[in-house]
């Protein structure tokens, strides 16, 4: 509500989610300055979905994604993996790079290894 040329608002919402944790944390340290943060963040966000500026007569609606999965991580590395595999030749060479994949061995165990350390990178996503 816009009174005395200032915008006034009350925003109230839970600490169910990290996101909302954090954001809450931050609004709490900047006290009476939590303004400006608020208007920089506002602006990143109007200018990443400009559509939300549009007068269209109807409820403005704002879908916001809940973080990383690991299982959808999971799933997209495992099919990235597979597509990998499934590029590589008969002959033991990588159809797009011969020289990244030199014997079977080699192949096997790069592959595994790859493999292995995109799992382990998934800790990161929690």
């Amino acid at each position: 509500m816009k009174k005395n040329g200032k915008y006034k608002y009350t925003i109230q919402f839970g600490a169910g989610t990290e996101e909302q944790v954090r954001a809450g944390e931050l609004l709490e340290k900047l006290g009476q300055k939590k303004s400006v943060v608020i208007v920089a963040a506002l602006n990143d966000y109007l200018s990443a979905h400009p559509d939300l500026l549009e007068d269209h007569g109807k409820k403005i609606e704002v879908k916001v994604s809940g973080g990383y999965d690991p299982d959808q991580v999971e799933r997209l590395i495992r099919r990235i993996v597979d597509e990998r595999i499934a590029d590589l030749r008969p002959d033991g060479a990588c159809a797009e790079s011969p020289r990244l994949f030199p014997s079977q061995s080699a192949r096997s165990d790069a592959a595994e290894d790859d493999i292995t350390q995109m799992l382990d990178n998934l800790d990161l996503f929690q």
